[in-house]
């Protein structure tokens, strides 16, 4: 299998997978021109519109100017007729969790996959025409603002604010002190990255301003922790329960070091191995979202025939929406985790499972030479069937 580490992004300009991570992850801002040039064709006007009429899509949309009250926001779906009464300028239309409904846009963080899969949230896409923005603000999580077409101007303070100061009774998280020490023109194909609480602030100049913002996920500590217990309460025995046959003569109203020795064992036991924190990130990273339905894109395929419908086709493509991580075991194994469901596997399967989990789109002529191991042949057929993943071209 080739080595990630030697592959070239270019989304990260010059850099090194090692260098960016090094120097710029969740450290400090990196603007890189010329990044994607040209642009592809990921997503169009159109289609970010359609999608915020959807029902099945969250979508917002901001106007500084020219609503009932400055900083307007509604929430979609919207009907096709309200854009014909937006005014000419200071308004914005937000898209999330777009690459959970467009093929394009999902094998769009491919680019981004120097940092785990695991820890990708979303696709979010924003439309604008002149002066469109959403205020000064932050973000709790890691960002690559990825200008796909028009221009947008960022300013940015090149320092992490570690406490929330909004102006109070808006729509809208607007920082009530904002002063930028850096200000770029974004044209497409240019990315600026953003670490947590970054400020920024970003206005469209002129019409057609869209914006890619690849999100990743920052859950809190009470989230982590109230999912770890959740999954380790669904694992406890029932009847056993708190025991100190060795127990010490102390004063009544005393609890003792034992005592709290015996209780910090018994939640180390439960939830501080290895193996159970392997078990519950796996699932946990590559649960879906509830607006995934897999079911639309299931192709069964028997095993038997995989091999073939496998070499007619050009790539294997992850659904959108379809979540897979792996954790290595041994030599040539690894726990391959697909959607919140854990499979154990060795050999050229689980080399098959690694070249998905590794990318959105693997052209099938590195899955073929793996087609004569029958636990990689169940593999594909179980995720196509499941519609996990898709045949191509």
């Amino acid at each position: 299998m080739k080595n990630r580490q030697n592959t070239r992004w270019p989304a990260l300009g010059k850099l090194s997978q090692r260098e960016f991570l090094e120097r710029y992850w969740q450290k400090r801002p990196l603007l890189i021109k010329k990044a994607l040039h040209p642009f592809p064709d990921v997503i169009s006007p159109e289609e970010v519109a359609g999608m915020s009429c959807d029902e099945r899509v969250e979508s917002r949309l901001i106007m500084e100017k020219g609503g009932k009250k400055p900083w307007e926001m509604r929430r979609g779906p919207f009907k096709p007729a309200m854009f014909n009464k937006l005014p000419k300028t200071h308004w914005t239309i937000l898209v999330n969790g777009v690459d959970r409904f467009i093929p394009r846009v999902n094998a769009f963080l491919d680019h981004f996959s120097f940092v785990p899969f695991w820890r990708m949230d979303d696709i979010m896409v924003s439309y604008a025409d002149d002066k469109g923005n959403v205020g000064a603000h932050v973000d709790n999580f890691d960002v690559f603002l990825v200008q796909a077409a028009g221009k947008r101007e960022w300013m940015i303070e090149d320092r992490a604010v570690p406490k929330d100061d909004f102006i109070p009774d808006l729509p809208v998280r607007l920082l009530k002190k904002f002063k930028p020490t850096h200000k770029w023109v974004l044209e497409p194909g240019d990315i600026l990255y953003l670490p947590p609480r970054f400020p920024h602030h970003g206005i469209a100049r002129g019409k057609g301003c869209m914006t890619i913002s690849v999100g990743f996920r920052a859950p809190t500590q009470a989230e982590i922790l109230n999912s770890v217990v959740s999954s380790a309460m669904s694992q406890l025995d029932d009847t056993a329960r708190y025991s100190d046959p060795d127990l010490k003569p102390h004063a009544p109203g005393e609890i003792s070091r034992d005592a709290l020795r015996k209780i910090s064992d018994t939640i180390q036991h439960a939830i501080g191995s290895e193996a159970f924190l392997g078990d519950w990130l796996g699932r946990f990273a590559t649960e879906t979202y509830g607006d995934v339905n897999l079911e639309s894109t299931a192709h069964p395929v028997p095993a038997g025939k995989v091999a073939s419908e496998v070499k007619s086709a050009s790539f294997i493509v992850r659904a959108e929406g379809a979540r897979f991580a792996y954790i290595r075991s041994g030599k040539k194994g690894v726990s391959f985790f697909a959607n919140g469901q854990r499979q154990e596997l060795n050999g050229k399967a689980a080399a098959c499972a690694q070249l998905l989990a590794d990318h959105v789109v693997v052209g099938t002529d590195r899955i073929v030479p793996l087609l004569a191991d029958a636990k990689a042949k169940k593999l594909l057929s179980e995720l196509l069937g499941a519609g996990s993943i898709v045949l191509e071209g």
